[in-house]
């Protein structure tokens, strides 16, 4: 609080100023200008370093300098990729006008370590991305497979667990863009296929919306791909198990995982009454009890066989009993599911998981506990989603939107892949990017020259929560992409 002073004027007035008290800060009083490079976007700095040590810019160009027509003037192809994921990182603006703001401040050009004259405008960006456009979908994903590879090797995981889903992009909003139509969620846009291996994307194709799961031969091409990938560049023997929702029950799948690929699979499937017919008809004392936390399953294991079908299969029937609570639900209210797996009846597959000690896979309850973490692979949507700060993609081209998009999933790999490598004692590798960009990007930075070197000064509360020391030596010798 202040107080107020009354004071006489001449002509008998009353006026009253304010007097600060002892407890009280200094007030602003005058607006200035400074000369001095300063940046509210200081985490970008150590980002695109590690980025760079990684040596994707190598990966990339690999892949499309082959493609592309490269003007020995101008722009390189490092310097669009760089300012492409400095902008996917940073979230504040993802317009292509956007880049026309960021080329005129001198502050974001040195955290990205360019001069002014080498930041794109928008003009610049669109035609790049109108170059990316001819790049076929399996170019970009030679890409998402080398990153997959260089992770597999670094974790070395026994047994390879992956899940395939498709997201839809709402663009309903947008007028005249190419591929955007109608999606089963009832809104146009995009429907692009996507395989995860725990929270990496590692194949992504980038579909219209109209082209459902398992449209045309997208889902058993893309998993055989994925498969000759993993036998070929990390291990012969490794077992692999793909998840996937009822959209992806199909038999033709099923035979060439079995009978081609002799990998297993945990699928959800459509309930038909035949199958409720039976189950109904079964005791009760026969139906088994499947708990975690505080809900409870009752479930049924047999074999079933559609009509269509010419073998049959594992299949579980579960019964939620208990919700999450604890409750008991109505026989109304309780959802039921149905789970078809081969685990157990493919014995090339069974002997490569046995060979591993994978006996606990065999067990219904694992089963059940596995098709229901298949959610998560939601959770990867929503991070992509939060990356990227929309769904509408920018332009009326299918190609360049296709460029667009797999350069944004990039930008993801490399951000979960920079919260293990380099983050993991300051935060969360569970962190959704808007929690990321608060901590360890949106900080002020002053860049100052002295003695022949360039410093990224912070201040000393920055230095102190983060420890950006030891973040930057994390980021000058972060594991080296090994092109498989």
């Amino acid at each position: 609080m202040s107080n107020l002073v009354s004071t006489k004027t001449k002509n008998n007035s009353s006026l009253f100023r304010c007097t600060t008290l002892s407890f009280m800060g200094a007030k602003i009083t005058k607006i200035g200008v400074t000369n001095d490079k300063i940046s509210g976007r200081g985490g970008l700095a150590l980002l695109l370093r590690y980025v760079e040590k990684t040596q994707l810019y190598d990966l990339i160009s690999g892949v499309f300098i082959p493609k592309i027509a490269v003007q020995s003037k101008g722009l390189q192809l490092q310097q669009f990729l760089k300012q492409i994921f400095a902008c996917f990182f940073d979230g504040t603006d993802m317009s292509m006008a956007g880049f026309d703001a960021k080329k005129n401040d001198q502050g974001y050009s040195l955290v990205l370590e360019n001069k002014v004259s080498q930041m794109a405008s928008s003009h610049q960006m669109k035609r790049f991305f109108a170059k990316l456009s001819i790049i076929p979908n399996n170019l970009h994903r030679k890409i998402l497979h080398e990153l997959f590879i260089w992770r597999l090797k670094m974790d070395k995981p026994k047994i390879i667990i992956l899940g395939i889903d498709t997201m839809v992009m709402d663009n309903d909003t947008s007028k005249k863009k190419e591929g955007c139509e109608p999606t089963y969620k009832k809104k146009k846009g995009f429907q692009p296929l996507h395989i995860c291996w725990g929270s990496y994307l590692i194949d992504v194709l980038f579909r219209k919306g109209s082209a459902h799961s398992n449209h045309g031969t997208d889902y058993i091409d893309c998993v055989t791909d994925i498969v000759k990938l993993i036998r070929t560049k990390y291990s012969q023997d490794v077992p692999i198990i793909f998840c996937s929702d009822s959209g992806f029950c199909d038999q033709k799948a099923f035979e060439n995982f079995e009978d081609k690929l002799k990998i297993h699979y945990i699928t959800t499937g459509k309930i038909y009454d035949d199958v409720k017919d039976y189950v109904e008809a079964l005791p009760v004392a026969d139906l088994s009890e499947f708990g975690k936390n505080k809900a409870i399953w009752k479930f049924a294991e047999f074999g079933n066989k559609l009509k269509s079908w010419k073998r049959f299969r594992r299949c579980i029937f579960t019964k939620l009993h208990l919700d999450q609570k604890g409750q008991y639900l109505l026989e109304i209210g309780k959802p039921d599911s149905i789970i078809y797996t081969n685990i157990g009846m493919c014995k090339e597959a069974d002997d490569k998981l046995l060979a591993v000690g994978g006996q606990k896979y065999f067990e219904p309850e694992f089963i059940i506990a596995q098709s229901h973490a298949r959610g998560a692979d939601e959770l990867i949507h929503r991070s992509i989603k939060e990356l990227a700060t929309k769904e509408q993609l920018p332009f009326k081209s299918f190609g360049m939107n296709r460029a667009y998009y797999y350069l944004l999933v990039i930008t993801h790999f490399m951000f979960e892949t920079y919260k293990r490598d380099v983050t993991v004692d300051i935060l969360p590798v569970t962190a959704y990017p808007n929690t990321f960009r608060r901590k360890m990007i949106d900080f002020a930075v002053k860049i100052t020259s002295r003695s022949r070197y360039i410093i990224l000064n912070v201040t000393k509360t920055i230095h102190a929560t983060i420890k950006i020391d030891q973040l930057w030596e994390k980021c000058q010798s972060p594991p080296v992409i090994q092109l498989a």
